[in-house]
């Protein structure tokens, strides 16, 4: 029954959370300021979200662990690895619960810095060798000196300010590098003027 219930769960987080974060524009294309920085969010729930998500395996174990040592008994080996997985699959949800609250990008007339629970990553704009556009998954990848790698989801609120600060500070090399990847943040770039004129016109 434990098993059953676990799968039920774990069915019900993955189809819940595949229809909350499927990739989208966002619903806000200015972020917010301050002083000389435009800070991205992501939009509400979605960190919130993965963190429940992450709970379905840890449930699972749990009741795969605990159906086995009611029939069979376990070791201690086999409690021992029950626990890092647990473990594990706690330390996972934190992140995300702390990510809901903490994560963000923000941008200026230097660079560019993606701040997370666990580290803070920052490219100056002209260390950007290359920018990519994701389609799919709907981000921008960006890859500077030495390999540091630095992405922005396009559902963040405030990628029309992101798209307005690539297009101004990249080298037109990086730019001219990938016509899809302009093309993408030209149409963010406009959508958010359009954004900006229909704000002063309701106001």
């Amino acid at each position: 029954m434990q098993l059953i219930i676990a799968f039920a769960v774990l069915g019900l987080l993955l189809v819940a959370g595949g229809f909350l974060l499927r990739p989208g524009p966002s619903a806000k294309l200015r972020g917010v300021r301050e002083g000389n920085s435009v800070v991205l969010r992501p939009p509400p729930w979605r960190y919130a979200v993965l963190g429940i998500m992450a709970l379905g395996p840890t449930v699972l174990v749990v009741a795969v662990a605990f159906t086995a040592a009611r029939r069979n008994g376990m070791g201690t080996a086999g409690m021992a690895l029950v626990g890092l997985v647990i473990l594990a699959g706690l330390a996972v949800t934190a992140y995300f619960l702390l990510a809901e609250r903490g994560m963000r990008v923000r941008v200026d007339e230097g660079g560019v810095e993606r701040i997370d629970p666990l580290k803070r990553r920052r490219l100056a704009w002209p260390e950007v060798e290359r920018i990519v556009y994701n389609g799919v998954s709907r981000w921008f990848f960006l890859t500077g000196a030495g390999g540091a790698r630095l992405w922005v989801p396009e559902s963040m609120a405030g990628i029309g300010d992101f798209a307005d600060a690539a297009l101004a500070r990249l080298r037109p090399e990086v730019l001219q590098g990938d016509e899809a990847t302009r093309e993408a943040l030209q149409q963010l770039a406009s959508e958010a003027r359009d954004e900006d004129a229909s704000a002063r016109l309701a106001g």
